[in-house]
């Protein structure tokens, strides 16, 4: 590899072995061009005297010298019977002599002396064709190996041979090939830049834009692979070492991302590789060419991706531990309703769903006989989800059942509900349909704090019920609720349901209305257990977004 300055430091072996792997690759093609030319043969040839069969015509150099890339002209040798046994170079401008140097006269070599490899490669049937049709052989890949200053270089481009006056007129471009060879690899949209490193010849080229990444002044020399593997942090150097080993020992394509110290800080960059390589069976590897591009931003966007996934998960994790703990919450101060119950004539049935996504909100209610023969049947709905939300429910729920005890009118435990939630949840809301049945007068009493009005099913037929003036809970400490009563005749039914069973985004309430009463004609003979269930299953979605309970009365007989 060309000597290029290496910063010192704790990754000098990591550099040194990726210097070892190289230099032992590049030792393997030469020895490969030793088979492919033999390179006794092609030294004597570079030095061979030029050929004195043919002359040299005054318009040769002119022409060769009017293109910008190599170019060549060679005349047919012709044995006696007239055919082509071999050509000579009678004229190369500037760019082609770049390539093939000769120790003595720069033309009159043959070119099967110079290229022994010219009739397999294709070349010499090319130039054939060119002579004896006299049309131009449109542009094709050519690729083979020529001893340049010593060294055996594997060199690609595109050929095209023109016949002139008898003549062939070789152009091959060189930059042309590497450039649509790398250009398939090196979509340049952002900061980086191409290269080729040819491992016999110790040379490299590369874009400009390599020279601004490692800070080079532009006119610079390249830095070879090892030099580039100095600036690797050592962490990264094993890295870089096995996707070079796998390039060039197995023809792997590499693609890796490596952590540098360059001028600029800390970068990260990645190295996109392939190997040129022989076609034939040797498959010898001569070189490697590449794109080498800065994607620190991106490793930087995915690391805050990362991050973000981190504490999604993290938060999912929690949700869901906050779920369980809710519901085993919830369970304990909750209990369950049988699928129907009786107290003094009175049947009821409760239908619960819970939203979508698992977390339980702050539905509530109560089913209690009191010592003086009365019932009490409470729904609420706490606002919010989770663990505060059932805390705040808990607190209404026990709340209710101590003050039920005192024999006040269900208006007063509406005023003293309210107070407590103003005092010990000041920041939060809640709604309730608050009832008690006096069996001996067949009467049902209740108030409504902001909560949606009871449904009545009396002779098959349901309507809503007048809603009294009543403020949500924890609005006004001093808020004043009134309460309204209803005559229970045998067989009515009365339907206490929070707002998740009748509410929908993006709907008109109404319309929720007018769907519970249809579906409460409907199933108005079913018993109750039926009914309640029949309802929840047809005016909630698989996917309810909101709690939903509904808690069904019905008086049972004379």
């Amino acid at each position: 590899m060309e000597d290029s300055a290496t910063p010192a430091g704790p990754g000098q072996d990591g550099v040194a072995a990726v210097r070892a792997l190289l230099g032992a690759q590049a030792e393997t093609a030469r020895r490969a061009a030793v088979v492919r030319i033999g390179e006794d043969a092609a030294r004597a040839a570079a030095e061979a005297v030029p050929c004195d069969r043919v002359e040299t015509p005054d318009w040769a150099g002119p022409l060769a010298d009017a293109h910008p890339m190599p170019a060549v002209v060679f005349a047919p040798v012709r044995d006696d019977a007239g055919r082509i046994v071999d050509f000579v170079d009678v004229a190369a401008n500037t760019p082609a002599r770049r390539y093939a140097p000769r120790q003595g006269s720069p033309v009159g070599h043959l070119l099967t002396v110079t290229q022994p490899t010219a009739r397999t490669s294709g070349v010499f049937d090319t130039l054939c064709r060119a002579v004896e049709t006299g049309e131009t052989i449109a542009p094709q890949d050519w690729a083979d190996t020529l001893l340049i200053d010593g060294h055996p270089r594997h060199v690609a481009g595109r050929l095209t041979a023109a016949p002139h006056r008898g003549h062939v007129l070789v152009i091959i471009d060189m930059d042309a090939e590497r450039y649509r060879r790398i250009s398939r690899r090196a979509e340049e949209d952002g900061l980086g830049g191409w290269a080729e490193w040819d491992l016999p010849a110790a040379a490299t080229e590369w874009s400009p834009g390599l020279h601004r990444m490692f800070d080079l002044p532009e006119g610079a020399p390249p830095l070879g692979l090892d030099a580039l593997a100095a600036f690797v942090v050592p962490e990264d150097l094993p890295g870089l070492h096995t996707a070079l080993e796998l390039l060039l020992h197995e023809g792997a394509p590499c693609d890796v991302d490596v952590r540098a110290e360059l001028p600029s800080g800390e970068r990260v960059l990645r190295f996109v590789m392939e190997a040129v390589q022989d076609e034939d069976e040797s498959g010898a590897v001569w070189g490697v060419q590449g794109y080498i591009r800065d994607v620190t931003q991106v490793h930087q966007v995915r690391t805050r991706l990362d991050a973000a996934l981190r504490d999604a998960d993290r938060r999912r994790e929690q949700a869901r531990a906050e779920a369980r703990v809710t519901a085993r919450l919830r369970e304990a101060l909750l209990p369950a309703h049988p699928p129907e119950q009786a107290y003094n004539g009175v049947v009821s049935a409760l239908a619960h769903r819970p939203a979508e996504h698992g977390v339980l909100g702050g539905d509530w209610y109560n089913v209690r006989p009191l010592p003086d023969g009365r019932v009490l049947y409470a729904l609420g709905d706490a606002a919010g989800h989770g663990l505060d939300a059932v805390a705040h429910m808990t607190s209404l729920r026990s709340g209710l059942e101590g003050l039920a005890f005192t024999e006040h009118p269900v208006e007063t435990l509406a005023a003293w509900l309210n107070r407590l939630t103003t005092e010990t949840h000041p920041d939060r809301t809640a709604t309730a349909v608050i009832c008690r049945y006096h069996p001996d007068r067949r009467l049902l009493r209740w108030v409504s704090a902001g909560h949606p009005p009871p449904v009545l099913i009396r002779a098959g037929r349901a309507r809503l019920l007048d809603v009294p003036e009543g403020l949500l809970l924890g609005v006004l400490p001093d808020a004043v609720y009134r309460a309204a009563e209803l005559d229970l005749l045998p067989g009515d039914t009365v339907l206490l349901y929070s707002d998740g069973l009748v509410e929908r985004r993006g709907c008109d309430l109404s319309d929720g209305f007018d769907a519970l009463l249809s579906a409460a004609e409907e199933y108005a003979e079913l018993p109750l257990h039926l009914l309640t269930e029949r309802l929840a299953d047809r005016l909630l979605p698989s996917a309810p977004e909101d709690d939903a309970s509904l808690l069904a009365l019905r008086r049972s007989g004379p």
